[in-house]
């Protein structure tokens, strides 16, 4: 997939069509421009107001305290752009925009709208991270103090359909009973898969921040007693061992390629024999095989967070091999790649 204009009138598709518009030397052009008005908009709360209610530029300027004329540009802009309908003189939330808001993927939707004035600060800092290599990992140093909360309302946001399809995707040949879950954010993985086999006890390893969440969604899902925290630095801490499971997924792109190394020698040391892990994260093809979009955009944003990036798949495998990993069988879910293998 390629990030790309369709045109909304046929002489604009035709210009597109015949390359006369240099689509994309405009793209970036218009799309900075978009996305600053998205972004400001999702800063001054204006979605928010505009949800459930129909204001004039004077009452969204009153009520996010901003100057009414600037107000009237921004709120004309993002009408459009497709997020916001005028009618009789007040501004709403747009039909099409409610659907994202309100449908099948709604917590998908929400989450990313709160968690992106946050990655647009990181961003801000990118020319420097490129020509230094230096990157401050937001989770060890927050970019506001509303980040921990904006990103764990992101992570349980879009993991939850892709978290189904993962719970259907591993297959055992006896169903668990000790499951590892490494970073494993606010629970969402271990509940799923604790709600699948009766008898499962889930550990899960990340920072206190995340366990605080998810200790949360485990109460809500009445399994207090089958899931728990080990909290820390997980290079550090005592995993325990004697696993059946354990699942790495979403997680070996906030590591750099040594750290990734040994988390998968010591996920590998608290295996018990036949025991199964499965790696699962955005699929980056080995080199000189095309790159698709999600890859590239994966990767960077990694980079401008954490200063890690999407480590191409064909590296992991590697590694789950060197650690002694074997059977290894790769499958797909969506633009993600899963590599499933035992001790």
């Amino acid at each position: 997939m390629k990030i790309g204009f369709k045109g909304e009138k046929l002489s604009e598709k035709l210009f597109l069509a015949t390359g006369i518009l240099p689509e994309m030397a405009i793209m970036p052009f218009f799309s900075t421009v978009v996305s600053n008005a998205y972004l400001t908009a999702q800063r001054l709360d204006i979605f928010s107001l505009l949800e459930k209610n129909s204001l004039s530029v004077k009452e969204v300027a009153k009520k996010t305290e901003a100057d009414e004329h600037g107000m009237r540009v921004l709120l004309e802009a993002l009408t459009g752009f497709g997020y916001l309908e005028r009618q009789n003189g007040k501004f709403q939330v747009s039909r099409a925009f409610r659907k994202s808001l309100d449908g099948n993927m709604s917590e998908m939707a929400r989450g990313m709208m709160i968690f992106a004035p946050d990655i647009a600060k990181k961003f801000e800092n990118l020319d420097k991270a490129v020509k230094t290599g230096e990157v401050e990992n937001f989770h060890f140093t927050p970019i506001t103090p509303s980040s921990w909360s904006h990103y764990l309302t992101f992570l349980k946001g879009v993991s939850k359909e892709p978290t189904k399809a993962l719970v259907k995707k591993v297959k055992f040949d006896a169903p668990p009973r000790k499951m590892l879950d490494i970073a494993g954010g606010p629970a969402q993985y271990s509940i799923a898969f604790c709600r699948k086999y009766q008898n499962l006890e889930a550990i899960i390893l990340d920072l206190p921040e995340s366990a605080a969440a998810g200790e949360a969604e485990i109460k809500k899902a009445e399994l207090e007693g089958r899931i728990s925290y080990i909290t820390g630095n997980f290079f550090e801490t005592d995993w325990g061992g004697d696993y059946d499971f354990a699942l790495l997924s979403n997680m070996l792109h906030c590591l750099t390629a040594e750290q990734c190394q040994t988390v998968i020698k010591k996920t590998f040391e608290s295996l018990r024999p036949g025991g199964l892990i499965v790696t699962n994260d955005v699929d980056f093809p080995g080199e000189d095989e095309e790159i698709q979009m999600v890859a590239g955009w994966s990767s960077l944003l990694y980079f401008t967070m954490m200063g890690t990036r999407t480590h191409p798949t064909p590296i992991i495998e590697k590694w789950l091999s060197d650690a002694g990993f074997t059977k290894i069988k790769k499958t797909k879910i969506e633009n993600s790649a899963q590599l499933i293998c035992r001790k």
